[in-house]
This record gives structure tokens, sequence and C-alpha cells, in this order.
């Protein structure tokens, strides 16, 4: 079961969810013959946690249970070594581990002498078999899918220590290519877009800290980053503005050439706009330069990776530094349930349509990253505020998060909130709504769901139109008698 728990502040989706365990893909372990990813190591195997830093890789969340790393180990000899990979015959040379939902363990992993002597440890995700000081490395061709997260090179080396508990903190090592799709005027039809003559294998030097391009060049599609928007990992390298990109649209292809050549560089995040006017498709301009995955120093305090995993499920989240603006008033109707974690016990069922919500943005802050929020059902009795509210996002794309302050039939609420969507000129498309219920007031009849229960809604028809504030309902008839809250228990 899906659990939330909040901590204090901004909003703190924090605490979190215990994630219902997937069925578990079997493992190859080529060092260990174990095909079973619940890895059960001895005491005196060395074992590592691991961060990515920034708190991000490329599915935009922390490290997923059954990824593999290689792990190098250098014993110190006292004398300054700096723990220099050799090509082979290092203390450890690419020892498989395997992440089981909070370290990476092994079942044939590193032991070490325990009497003091320390050791350097260079780490490298994914785990690939020929690994060493010097290996080329090739993303893949098709990202899409698990495939984008398998072209994510990141590398982890420590000081000399003695610790059996050693934490890695991981670095993204190629670069990251973001294309947005902007207006709202596009074609009809299913989307793909390709990479022209890039380069797809990279040359890594775990000593001298180099990464650069390969040999080998080819075409790469490119993974849904959100909606109209793309993105792919790639060796750092030089695109040319030639043909640049390849934009199929149904049957139609359209050439993207770049207005000028664009460098990228190891660890850093690019992103490029593309406008359709005339039947073409033409760069509007080149946005941004961050090193990837940078983000606000607050996200990380406001929703937990385990959280941003979790809700990968029901809501998309949309990281980044450069949202749109989104002031104005928005009117989210029809709202259909997509998950209720007390289904059944009160809540609603996939598809189940509630009261309306007229939503509002104002006094966004775009150096701060802020917005305040308003909110209220179009014929029900709730109301709810949130003020200085953090906002995340790219492009058109944007995820905002509150804590948000109301009452519903009398009963006071808090509640933690998160809204997704995509900013269009006709308002929000394809907007998500999420929320725990943290606290509320008396309530003897049990009107309202529980607290500590998480709910997921959105807009059923895409798009969340221009409104004013006083807007009552207009679109759909409803039957009043089975048409509650969001924050309702059915009867």
């Amino acid at each position: 079961m899906k659990k939330f728990y909040l901590f204090s502040g901004m909003i703190a989706f924090a605490g979190i969810l215990a994630l219902n365990s997937c069925t578990k893909a079997e493992i190859d372990d080529n060092e260990s013959g174990n095909e079973n990813p619940d890895i059960e190591q001895k005491d005196d195997f060395v074992s590592f946690s691991a961060e990515i830093n920034p708190l991000s890789r490329a599915t935009d969340t922390k490290f997923d249970v059954q990824d593999n790393i290689g792990v190098f180990a250098v014993k110190s000899n006292g004398n300054d070594n700096k723990g220099i990979i050799q090509s082979s015959g290092n203390y450890a040379d690419n020892v498989k581990y395997t992440y089981n939902g909070s370290r990476f363990t092994s079942s044939n992993g590193i032991e070490i002498e325990e009497d003091g002597t320390q050791y350097y440890y260079h780490a490298v995700y994914p785990y690939t078999a020929d690994a060493s000081d010097y290996f080329m490395f090739s993303i893949k061709s098709d990202q899409t899918g698990d495939n984008y997260t398998l072209s994510d090179l990141c590398t982890a080396h420590t000081a000399a220590t003695s610790s059996k508990l050693v934490d890695l903190k991981f670095s993204h090592r190629l670069s990251k290519l973001i294309v947005n799709l902007e207006g709202s005027n596009w074609p009809s039809g299913d989307y793909t877009l390709k990479l022209n003559d890039v380069y797809t294998n990279a040359s890594v030097d775990l000593n001298a800290m180099n990464f650069s391009y390969g040999d080998r060049k080819g075409e790469v599609i490119m993974a849904a980053n959100g909606n109209m928007s793309y993105k792919a990992v790639l060796p750092p390298q030089t695109l040319a503005k030639d043909n640049f990109a390849t934009l199929s649209i149904g049957s139609q292809d359209y050439l993207v050439t770049l207005n000028n050549s664009l460098t990228m560089r190891s660890g850093m995040q690019y992103e490029i706009s593309l406008t359709y006017n005339n039947n073409a498709v033409t760069v509007e301009f080149t946005g941004d330069i961050y090193p990837w995955g940078e983000e606000d120093d607050r996200f990380e305090d406001v929703v937990p990776d385990d959280i941003r995993e979790a809700l990968d499920d029901w809501i998309p989240i949309y990281t980044g530094v450069n949202p749109p603006i989104v002031e104005g008033t928005y009117f989210a109707d029809p709202l259909e349930t997509v998950h209720c974690e007390d289904e059944g016990m009160g809540g609603y069922d996939p598809g189940h349509i509630v009261e309306s919500l007229i939503i509002n943005f104002s006094n966004q802050n775009t150096s701060d990253n802020t917005v305040d929020y308003n909110e209220r059902e179009v014929d029900g009795s709730h109301v709810g505020a949130g003020d200085g509210a953090f906002i995340s996002g790219s492009g058109n794309n944007f995820t905002a998060f509150f804590n948000v302050t109301g009452s519903t039939n009398g009963i006071s609420t808090k509640t933690a909130l998160i809204i997704s969507g995509t900013k269009s000129s006709s308002g929000i498309s394809n907007l998500y709504y999420a929320f725990v219920m943290v606290e509320k007031g008396y309530d003897p009849d049990n009107e309202l769901m529980k607290e500590g229960v998480f709910r997921v809604f959105k807009d059923k028809d895409g798009l969340s139109v221009n409104t004013s504030w006083t807007r009552s309902r207009s679109t759909i008839e409803v039957d009043s008698s089975n048409y509650y809250s969001v924050f309702s228990k059915l009867k």
C-alpha cells in the first residue's frame, strides 16, 4: 500500500510511500551466477549507499530497484596514490552490485581487510561488462522506455576509506538534450523525433575524468519528456546546424535545421524549442544551458525522491528550473478520478467524475520559482488557498507544489497538493491534480476522506480552459446526488 507522510515546510509530501512490489525480472549476474535481485550479501562484504549529484538522473528519480553498477576498489598505499585505476589487477575489478531499494549489495561482493586499511572506490552506472580505466560506452539508438535510463553514464569516485558502508555520489558524464515543441497549432498524429548523424559512443577515461565522443555515428530516437517535449542522452559533441533532426508526424517527415551549431559539454543540459508555421518546423531559440538535472535547492525538501518515483504511476512530474508562466484562472471540468488509495473504502473508482474545480495561479516569481494558489469547487462548498508554492518545469510543462488550507462542507482541511500540466494559449492541457489529506477538522459523520490518504484526478477532456473566478457550471450535466467533492467519501 502506498502511504504519504508530511514534513513541515512548503509542501512536503515528504516521507513517504511504501511501494507495492512489482514482479522482478531476473538479473543475469555474470559475477556470481545469482539471478535473484533480492541479493543477500555476507556481512563482511562492502555495500554502497548512493545518490546522483545533482539529485536526479535520466529517469528524473533516484536509483531504481535492480539497477546495476560496476565497482573498482584500489587499496591505498598510504603515500597519496590517489586510487589510480589500473587496466587490470586492482584490488577489485568491475564487481557488479545491484540496488535493493536502499543500497547496492552483491552476493559476491568486495571483501576488505579489517585492520584499518583504506580503499578508494570507483563506480560506473549502468554496469558495463568491459568497463576499465579506459573503455568505450555506447548509448541506445532508440531511447524510448528503459533505454533512456541505460544511456545515462554516471560515475562516482571516493576518497580512501576503511568503512564497509560507502557513500557513492554519482555525477552525469554525458550530455542531455531537451527539445520542446512550442505553440498550439501542431498537426495531429503520432510523433517521433529522431536526431540525425550524431555520435553514439563515448570514450571514457576514469582516471583523467575525461568523457568525449567516440568513433561511431548514427540516428537516435528521443524519449518522451512529457507533453510535446523530448529528451535524449548523447556523448559530448557538437551538433551540426544542418540535418539536425527529423520530426515525423503521422506519415509526414519534417527536416529540422538549427540556426547555429550546438556544442554540448559533459554533464550539461541543453534545451531547444521548435515551432510550426506554414507547414514547416523551425527553431525558435536555443534555451539556457544548465548543469544536468539542476533544480532549485528546495526541490528535494519539497518532494523527496521516493514520492516522485511513486507518483510516476499516476501523474507526470516535470523537473527543471525554467517553468512557463501559468498565472491565470482555469476550469478543470469534467474532473475524472485517476486513482484513490482508499478505493473501496469511500474512495472513488477510476473514471468516476467528481465536482469540478476553478483553480487560480497568481504572483508568479520567475526568480524564486514560486507562485500563489487558490481553488474552489464550481457548485460545491470547498475553497482552499496556498501561498508561495514552488513551481518547476521546462518549456510549456510545469509542476506546482502547494500546502493548501481550506474547508469542505464546513470542515477544515489541510492538503499537500501537486498540479501538473502543459500551459497553452487556451488554458492548461493534460492537467493532473494529486493530493494527500494531511489533516481535517471535526468530522463526526465521516463525510471526508481519512487523513494520510492520497488521491489523483485529471481533467477528462484534456483541456482546463481559461476562465473567471466566478464561473459556474456550463459544460456538462450531472446527477447531483452522485456528484461529490474530491475530498468526500462515497455514501
